[in-house]
């Protein structure tokens, strides 16, 4: 793999690392689409049983069963965000990604696979951290639901301590891994010039 290393940010960039805004970038333009898109089965739930237009994440406002019915579409379709795009659109990369010109890629500089990518942002990033995904509250809505316990608060504080851990390892790491990185044995790096060579050969 060619070696990228340089200075960014005032810190020393590993082998196939990228910089912290670019990836900040990708993160904030995929949240938004991915929360977008997992807010339609809700959305459209809603206003056929409340018969409103008025978009909600509170599935309480559901009636039990419906809500998690609800609740597991709206993960389904989060995650199908993240798993359509980089194994059938772009190898490894969201829309964000694309737009930054990173590309998440195995430990071995491999191409992500679907139980990778489950693993990166299923288990890693909307259950293990927690925070930085929308479907993590879709899925704290659930299990209050189905327990009839109130775990929202509580779960806000530990996985807001877990999301920021990992924040801090992305940034004290030389490939910028995070946790739900580790969990999945991935790193981003960047394919500027693979893209390049893309819209050359188009």
């Amino acid at each position: 793999m060619k070696n990228t290393k340089s200075f960014r940010a005032g810190i020393k960039l590993g082998q196939g690392s990228v910089n912290n805004f670019s990836r900040a970038f990708a993160y904030l333009i995929d949240w938004y689409i991915a929360t977008m898109i997992a807010g339609i089965p809700i959305a459209l739930i809603s206003s056929f049983v409340l018969k409103t237009t008025k978009i909600s994440q509170d599935l309480s406002k559901l009636p039990k069963e419906i809500a998690i019915l609800a609740g597991i579409l709206s993960i389904i379709f989060y995650l199908g965000y993240y798993v359509v795009l980089q194994l059938f659109v772009y190898k490894g990369q969201t829309f964000g990604k694309r737009i930054m010109k990173i590309k998440v890629v195995k430990e071995d500089g491999s191409d992500v696979d679907f139980w990778t990518v489950l693993k990166r942002e299923g288990l890693g990033v909307m259950i293990i951290e927690g925070y930085l995904a929308n479907s993590s509250s879709y899925l704290r809505q659930i299990i209050s639901i189905a327990l009839g316990v109130n775990i929202m608060d509580m779960a806000v504080y530990i996985f807001g301590i877990i999301s920021a851990i990992s924040v801090v390892m992305g940034l004290a790491s030389s490939r910028r891994r995070m946790l739900h990185d580790h969990i999945a044995k991935t790193y981003e790096i960047s394919n500027k010039e693979e893209q390049q060579g893309e819209a050359f050969h188009a």
